[in-house]
């Protein structure tokens, strides 16, 4: 970037913050005298800062820029190795629960960690509200314990992860829920607060924005939601939360708590429960979605109201309501951690392929409908939906790490011709290019892919044959490619031959026919009439590309 086009930006994130500062400074000047926000903060915080919430974003920071890389490679950090894949690969689900795929995951994430880490700090204070308080030292509190408990929060979501999860967004969830029990109202507003806390991040980072449009290729926006990662790091941040209060003896409000916990589930898309269905359909379980919102709305006010009068007289005596609604809030938290359990502890075990590129312990390979090891863990089948599915695209596995990912789908190769692949660990780390090439022939195609790293060139993927909708001369024409190599057959006469594709600008006779490439376009002549056959694949740069 020029240095007039740096001044610039610079100029308008001055003029932003220049913008924000002298409007809460009029709204300062025109508050009544009262305690001022450095006092309250004082009353809860030690020096009035909250010190684990700060210590967490460092963390996180750091996990991104110097474990994963991105200091190096700010837009494609190392996401593959730092997975949560199995149980038998502990770096990745050490990792998983901090790690990000890139800044934008990393910027979703630490803005909402911004606006909810501070309240949930809060929440539990630095200062114990009791005499009995386990931890008692304010500097222990604020240094030790709440940074452990977001660490040890991070771990637990990796650990009962369904599949190869990674983000903060299990530990964000947990801290909404554990500030919606206090603060019901306020983590509404938290919510909106975060929105604008994204919107200012933006602007400042991008103050003029220029997209162009282009042809995309994405799933809907709640493919790739972890719904259950974060309903693990919710429904524990709520059953925290709901002891500190009993604790505590603080009763929220059940009318406020009810609406407050509706409002942030709808907000936070819990109720996106999803699954895949072959390799570009995808399902969205809309109404089951807000019914289970509805009952988790129910349950979470009953779990942290309810009084202690019974619910029913069995034979095991009293049951109280209270405990009854706590028990119901946390049996689907222990089912999702009890499934995540088998599913971690399944190994890979990947055959060796020929038409792949071996990197450091990886492997990464082009295949199409290939069993999804992300779904197909274990087979089951219910209401209509099954686990046996099938992807296309660059694969990437690893049975030292545990690790079978596809990596990018073969849409987004055919869409951009491109794409990388970043591999690696603690120390180490390399970038896969991987490349299409092809020719399209009507609706169909023609293609070939080819991987490299470190200036080792591995052809990949040779597509099915494809016979253009012509017949001239009698002659049937066949288009295919081996080893990564294009040509073109043609069958009729009693013969069948065939010869590379010529390149641009040539001729080729071939059974009788012509094959001319008049500016990467294929022309079949019999010598009376001439018919285009093929044209080669035109990619669509990417948006950073432009």
């Amino acid at each position: 970037m020029a240095v007039a086009d740096l001044l610039v930006v610079l100029g308008w994130q001055l003029l932003v913050v220049g913008a924000l500062l002298g409007s809460a400074w009029v709204a300062l000047r025109l508050a009544a005298p009262e305690r001022g926000p450095r006092a309250v903060l004082r009353e809860r915080f030690y020096l009035g800062v909250p010190w684990g919430s700060l210590i967490v974003f460092g963390w996180v920071l750091a996990v991104y820029l110097f474990v994963q890389g991105g200091l190096w490679h700010p837009d494609e950090p190392l996401a593959v190795p730092f997975s949560a894949w199995s149980y038998f690969y502990p770096l990745g689900m050490a990792f998983a629960g901090f790690a990000h795929v890139g800044p934008g995951h990393l910027i979703g994430n630490l803005t909402t960690a911004l606006v909810f880490a501070p309240l949930a700090e809060y929440v539990w204070g630095h200062f114990p509200e009791s005499e009995d308080a386990r931890i008692a030292d304010p500097q222990v509190r604020a240094f030790v314990a709440f940074p452990l408990a977001v660490l040890a929060v991070g771990i637990g979501t990796s650990l009962f992860s369904w599949g190869p999860v990674i983000g903060f967004s299990g530990v964000v969830f947990a801290m909404i829920g554990f500030v919606l029990v206090r603060y019901p109202i306020l983590a509404v507003v938290a919510l909106a607060a975060r929105s604008a806390v994204r919107t200012l991040s933006d602007a400042l980072a991008e103050p003029v924005a220029v997209v162009e449009v282009t042809a995309s290729v994405s799933p809907p926006w709640w493919y790739g939601i972890a719904v259950q990662g974060h309903a693990i790091g919710f429904l524990t941040g709520v059953l925290l939360g709901a002891a500190l209060l009993r604790h505590r003896r603080i009763r929220p409000d059940p009318r406020r708590l009810w609406f407050g916990t509706l409002l942030v589930s709808l907000s936070l898309s819990l109720w996106a429960v999803w699954w895949v269905r072959g390799e570009a359909t995808y399902v969205l379980f809309q109404a089951l979605g807000l019914v289970l919102v509805f009952a988790l709305a129910a349950l979470v006010t009953a779990a942290v109201t309810a009084d202690d009068r019974p619910l029913s007289q069995s034979q095991f005596g009293n049951v109280a309501r209270r405990r009854a609604a706590l028990a119901a809030l946390a049996l689907p938290l222990v089912v999702m951690c009890l499934i995540g359990v088998p599913l971690n502890l399944v190994a890979v075990d990947e055959e060796p392929r020929e038409a792949a590129l071996d990197a450091g312990d990886y492997t990464v390979f082009y295949d199409e409908e290939v069993e999804d090891r992300m779904f197909s863990v274990v087979e089951v089948e219910a209401f209509g939906e099954t686990t046996d599915v099938t992807t296309s695209g660059v694969i990437v596995t690893s049975p030292e790490r545990n690790v079978w990912g596809q990596e990018v789908p073969a849409a987004e190769l055919e869409t951009h011709g491109d794409a990388t692949v970043r591999i690696g660990g603690l120390t180490w780390s390399e970038t896969v290019e991987v490349e299409r090439s092809g020719w399209e022939v009507g609706d169909e195609a023609v293609y070939a892919v080819w991987l490299e790293n470190d200036g080792e060139r591995v052809h990949s993927y040779d597509s099915e044959p494809v016979s253009p909708d012509v017949l001239l001369d009698g002659r049937t024409i066949t288009l295919h490619t081996e080893s990564g190599t294009f040509y073109v057959e043609v069958e009729g006469e009693g013969a069948t031959e065939y010869a590379e594709v010529p390149d641009e600008g040539e001729v080729r006779g071939v059974n009788g026919l012509a094959i001319g490439n008049d500016d990467d376009r294929l022309v079949a002549s019999d010598g009376a009439s001439a018919v285009p056959i093929a044209e080669a694949e035109r990619y669509t740069p990417r948006q950073e590309d432009l």
